[in-house]
């Protein structure tokens, strides 16, 4: 019922909804990465250490579910090969029956609207100057700005059972439902308005109440658990707030989960991915991948 009003209000609005093929999404393996942070080579090695490519850079999971949680873009200098990467991957997932999720995060939104306060000189002079960096960016004619416009959502649900989005969910944000979340992004993108609530400090790309539990163990263990609610899920992924540690953060008995580890050389150049395993009793298995092993979290 939750999931019709929502489909209702996106109709209603005349809203743009970016559609994932459920039959394709549904799959035994998801394995999720936070913030690269325009770090092509930490995103490559990542990416083969959690046996979602090849040394070429090429799919090799099969009918796996890839997810990024965004923020490709701002602090290092590799985000034209960041951005094509993401791009060949969800042809080669797709061809091969899987998936790539992508996720905006604050800095495509940045990016987006012209807000460059941390692209770095470098990055920039690989687009071959200001001028066309912002030509890439522009979301009718640009190469980035179209893929991103085009390709990513808000927020998700993998598999009816796990919540991913960039930054914190908040439970006013989850009871007008993923769909209208996303629909009201992109309309947000589609007019320019890239001060809308969905896009500023309580919105799903900009929150760290959760990740800081800024209310207290406590209570954020309850808001954890009425938005599992809300939504029907078991647990909640998201990035945007870097971990000093280089770890994965599980909160409420791993009904949370930050995988900010801070992949970037910017933040130290930690290496991880989430791993989520369907078995056959219904249940998951979720771990950590690191380049020492991986670590079971639940």
């Amino acid at each position: 019922m939750t999931r019709f009003f929502s489909l209702l209000a996106v109709a209603v609005l005349g809203l743009q909804l970016i559609q994932v093929d459920r039959a394709s999404a549904a799959s035994n393996r998801i394995v999720a990465v936070g913030d690269i942070h325009s770090d092509y080579k930490n995103a490559l090695a990542v990416l083969q250490m959690a046996k979602i490519i090849d040394s070429k850079g090429n799919w090799i999971a099969g009918q796996d579910t890839f997810v990024q949680t965004g923020d490709n873009v701002d602090r290092g200098a590799g985000t034209i090969d960041v951005y094509k990467l993401l791009q060949n991957l969800r042809g080669q997932a797709s061809a091969a029956g899987g998936a790539v999720i992508n996720l905006l995060g604050n800095h495509e939104v940045m990016n987006l609207g012209g807000d460059l306060r941390y692209v770095t000189k470098e990055d920039t002079a690989s687009f071959g100057g200001a001028t066309a960096r912002k030509a890439a960016w522009d979301m009718q004619t640009g190469w980035i700005g179209k893929f991103v416009y085009n390709s990513f959502n808000i927020t998700h649900i993998q598999n009816g059972h796990t919540l991913f989005s960039h930054a914190d969910m908040s439970v006013d944000w989850a009871k007008k439902g993923i769909d209208q979340m996303n629909a009201l992004a992109h309309k947000a993108l589609k007019d320019k308005k890239f001060k809308e609530p969905i896009f500023t400090t309580y919105g799903p790309v900009w929150n760290r109440d959760l990740a800081k539990e800024e209310a207290g163990e406590s209570e954020t263990c309850e808001v954890i658990e009425n938005i599992k609610q809300i939504l029907g899920v078991k647990r909640m992924i998201s990035g945007h707030t870097a971990q000093s540690s280089g770890k994965v953060l599980t909160l409420c008995g791993n009904s949370y989960i930050g995988i900010d580890v801070g992949i970037t050389a910017y933040y130290g150049a930690n290496r991880a991915a989430l791993e989520i395993i369907e078995n056959n009793d219904g249940t998951q298995t979720v771990s950590a991948i690191y380049p020492s092993g991986k670590v079971i979290l639940s």
